[in-house]
């Protein structure tokens, strides 16, 4: 699972408290180890999200958890 959003027009990962604060969209999402999609909450802050937003920030989401995912695999083995 990670977070993202949009913040300042642009598609960010996992976002600190004052990137957080200040976006314009932010999102959770979770997947399983193969790519499918079991969670996609997103709130749009201010302004309504565009489908092309979204595209953007699910595949920066999918990024994020494959990083996470070669990271768990390295410290287990």
């Amino acid at each position: 699972a990670v977070s993202c959003g949009m913040v300042d027009g642009e598609a960010r990962l996992d976002l600190d408290y004052v990137e957080d604060s200040s976006a314009e969209v932010d999102a959770n999402v979770v997947m399983t180890g193969d790519g499918g999609l079991v969670e996609v909450q997103a709130t749009a802050e201010r302004t309504p999200l565009s489908r092309a937003s979204l595209d953007e920030m699910l595949a920066l989401a999918a990024g994020g958890i494959d990083s996470l995912k070669a990271a768990q695999s390295a410290a287990v083995g």
